[in-house]
């Protein structure tokens, strides 16, 4: 190893302690890329399969988990989905693998996976992984403050409000790079019929927050024009059969995390999405763009549960 690699990660924050569980049912890749860390400068911890690494997560605290994608018992994908599903959004899953499909990768990201690593990258790509997973981390404890101490915030209208502000910027930007944009639209029902209270939607708003991309991906509450409150997910560079599947996980997410012994809840979830043919033009045709999407994913939030879209192409008026 070089001195050069060793001081990046030296250099590394010191804030979140640099602690990795590695998790490879094959003994001699396990002992190899162990070793690799190690020498860099992580304190590594290895399992051997993820029903392991599930149990060694309930009682300590780690991080930065890499895991092999293909192993017999239960696989990275199902690893991740099971400690996205228990609540755990915080800990940065880097997925080792040698495949490079594009629609692979897709499914791992729509999991929770937040980054892929090849078991012969170099060093210098290893270590920048870790330390952008680390970085991701530190993020997010910092944004789970910042959210307990601001509370639940303000609820926005459809046609002001940080909502519009956002989806404005992404549909210009969906239209300038030629990109997919999608958006849910989440409602949630109480079992008992009663009006969902306004802390219960504040904290479905911070679940579903902790379970989708840091820095790409918005969620919000706003108001819309029939004055029901309904949750927002802007999901950028995402088509509409990937945006779905995202509803359905962030469905069940949701019924298992605001279960409580005197209430449950079902999230209804609607789909709209967006592919452009040529320039945004006027600030009203954007406008008039923004509410045809979220009307189109309240329709499908009202005809149920989970709506499954097919793809379709809208032109930016």
């Amino acid at each position: 190893m070089s001195n050069v690699q060793d001081a990046s990660v030296t250099g590394a924050s010191s804030r979140t302690p640099q602690r990795i569980l590695l998790v490879d049912d094959d003994e001699l890749e396990l002992e190899l890329m162990a070793d690799r860390l190690k020498s860099l400068g992580f304190e590594t911890h290895t399992v051997s399969d993820g029903s392991a690494a599930l149990e060694l997560l309930k009682t300590q605290s780690f991080p930065v988990v890499i895991t092999d994608w293909q192993m017999p018992r239960m696989d990275g994908i199902r690893l991740t989905e099971n400690l996205r599903n228990q609540g755990d959004s915080d800990t940065y899953i880097i997925m080792l693998t040698v495949l490079d499909d594009h629609s692979s990768h897709e499914r791992g990201y729509f999991a929770g996976v937040d980054d892929y690593l090849s078991k012969r990258a170099p060093d210098a790509k290893i270590v920048a992984g870790i330390r952008a997973g680390f970085r991701a981390v530190e993020m997010r404890q910092a944004l789970h403050a910042v959210r307990q101490q601001q509370g639940a915030g303000l609820v926005s209208d459809v046609a002001s409000g940080v909502l519009a502000d956002r989806m404005r910027a992404e549909l210009k930007r969906a239209a300038r790079y030629g990109r997919n944009l999608s958006i849910l639209a989440m409602e949630l029902q109480s079992q008992s019929g009663e009006p969902v209270a306004a802390d219960t939607m504040a904290r479905a708003v911070s679940v579903v927050s902790d379970s989708i991309r840091i820095d790409i991906d918005f969620a919000t509450r706003y108001r819309g024009h029939d004055g029901k409150q309904r949750i927002a997910v802007v999901l950028p560079e995402t088509n509409g059969v990937a945006a779905a599947g995202v509803g359905v996980r962030l469905s069940a997410t949701l019924a298992a995390r605001l279960l409580t012994p005197l209430e449950s809840f079902t999230a209804r979830v609607g789909c709209a999405s967006f592919t452009p043919e040529q320039e945004t033009g006027s600030s009203q045709h954007i406008s008039a763009n923004i509410e045809a999407l979220l009307r189109e994913a309240e329709a499908g939030a009202r005809i149920a549960p989970t709506t499954v879209p097919t793809q379709r192409r809208t032109e930016v008026l």
